[in-house]
């Protein structure tokens, strides 16, 4: 059941970051959803499952958003990896944990977009989303702080309802 709540969750995600924000953000700053679920999953799941689902995730918006074939599977990849690998680090129980994720994830990714870019001769991507790398930052950390908070008020109103991960959280995402 859990496994179809993510891959709900991930189709939604994709709709709104392929089809919706096109139409109100500019276009290389747009909020990233899927990255945002990536980094939850890191945080949340173990190796196997939450890797092949990351890579499906980067897969699907490979298909959706027409880049090359495998970049963004590649990149969610690792980036679920490291966050998987390094969250064992830090206080599992402080909710800005996710958000301090999201950023690193953020410059992961903006970092694994321009080396694979690179080595798929994209030609000169790297200046493009260099460019974007600051105000992407904020605007990732700033929705999942959203998304956080929303979901924190929600199980809260629901309490039936159990939204994996969530359990872990207090109440600082209210404040």
């Amino acid at each position: 059941m859990r496994w179809f709540f993510y891959f709900l969750v991930g189709l939604i995600c994709l709709m709104v970051q392929t089809a919706i924000f096109p139409r109100f953000f500019p276009v290389h700053l747009k909020p990233d959803l899927l990255l945002i679920l990536v980094v939850y999953l890191g945080v949340n799941e173990q190796y196997g499952r939450g890797g092949i689902a990351a890579y499906f995730l980067g897969i699907l918006l490979d298909v959706y958003a027409g880049t090359f074939m495998g970049m963004y599977g590649m990149a969610f990849l690792v980036i679920f990896f490291v966050v998987r690998g390094t969250v064992s680090f830090f206080n599992s129980e402080n909710p800005f944990l996710l958000l301090f994720m999201v950023f690193c994830g953020t410059l992961l990714e903006t970092a694994m977009l321009i080396l694979l870019g690179g080595l798929a001769k994209a030609g000169d991507v790297w200046l493009v989303i260099a460019r974007w790398i600051l105000p992407q930052v904020l605007l990732n950390v700033l929705v999942a702080y959203i998304i956080m908070f929303m979901l924190t008020r929600l199980q809260r109103r629901l309490p039936r309802l159990v939204i994996p991960g969530l359990s872990r959280l207090n109440e600082n995402y209210e404040s």
